[in-house]
């Protein structure tokens, strides 16, 4: 059977459970929470939206989705920004906030609108930053966040909203190159491709492949490792197996994964510098790591400690199941 097209995929689309949409009124938001009102109505748990505070357009927007919302009979939960930073990480931390609140809200998990152009870019900024094989997997790396649109091209999904209009607004700020992403959608990404055809796809497959490795050694902590790591709220405690000690590339191969599972996220540079002090005899020893995180050497092992943890005295092993 030849596979489907993409606007037999959207006209297929479903939630797989409960879910809070979160919608910003542009038109891939908009066609999703269009499409599973449609066809996942007694799924939809909420529409969020937010107002990231950086002016007129950003208000109608909310304003749009809540009125739209409220015409569909869908409970929705508007947040608002106040005095944040003109930057995409702090817009971006300031949304994920108010979205995982309204999830915990509701009991569901929360389903955005990315599409296959948005995971290109994310690998393509990943690459840029010069990020690790984890970071590479981009927005197919395992989470509790749902992607129905995720195998879709954006055009495709701006062109559905078109044809069965949709309604939706794009927004000013999306046009703004001195973001990154933005410059990476409009100029670097559409340049790049018309001086190597297929630059895109091979993103995409970079991308896959990427997310497949990480799986794998996700796999490899649960399965092989799992003896020796014991994972609480902010702390992982490694054991340390007295008659081999790991070699550098072991363990820049390991301490992302483990480092993720308290929230913590590794760069190249950070996992270097814990692959080196984590690969030497000395105990007794401690060492920081952007954000906050501290590592400390102990004769039994090493604990890791995200920010807001307890301190650790050196020799004092992190207590099991904290």
């Amino acid at each position: 059977m030849a596979p489907s097209s993409p606007r037999e995929r959207l006209a297929g689309l479903r939630l797989p459970s409960r879910a809070v949409l979160a919608v910003s009124g542009g038109a891939d938001s908009m066609v999703m929470a269009a499409r599973l009102i449609e066809t996942s109505r007694d799924r939809v748990a909420a529409i969020a939206t937010f107002d990231h505070g950086t002016g007129a357009s950003a208000r109608d927007a909310a304003a749009r989705v809540e009125r739209w919302a409220m015409e569909n009979g869908i409970a929705i939960r508007v947040g608002r920004a106040h005095g944040l930073p003109r930057s995409e990480a702090a817009w971006r931390q300031a949304r994920w906030s108010f979205l995982c609140s309204v999830g915990s809200e509701f009991g569901a998990p929360v389903a955005t609108a990315h599409t296959e152009d948005d995971q290109a870019e994310t690998v393509f900024i990943r690459l840029l930053r010069q990020s690790g094989v984890r970071g590479l997997a981009g927005l197919l790396a395992d989470s509790a966040v749902l992607r129905p649109l995720l195998d879709l091209p954006r055009a495709a999904v701006r062109a559905t909203a078109v044809d069965d209009s949709v309604p939706f607004a794009d927004d000013p700020s999306n046009r703004d190159l001195r973001h990154l992403r933005n410059r990476v959608r409009l100029e670097l990404l559409p340049a790049i491709e018309a001086c190597t055809p297929g630059f895109r796809e091979w993103l995409l497959a970079l991308g896959r492949e990427a997310a497949g490795w990480r799986r794998d050694v996700a796999a490899a902590v649960d399965n092989v490792w799992a003896p020796i790591v014991q994972v609480g709220a902010k702390r992982a405690f490694v054991a340390r197996d007295r008659s081999r000690i790991p070699d550098t590339d072991e363990a820049a191969l390991f301490w992302p994964e483990v480092a993720g599972r308290i929230g913590v996220a590794l760069d190249r540079r950070g996992t270097a510098r814990l692959a080196s002090f984590t690969t030497r005899q000395a105990t007794g020893k401690e060492m920081p790591l952007s954000g906050g995180v501290r590592v400390y050497r102990q004769r039994d092992g090493w604990t890791i400690e995200a920010e807001g943890g307890l301190a650790l005295p050196p020799e004092r092993r992190a207590p099991r199941g904290e």
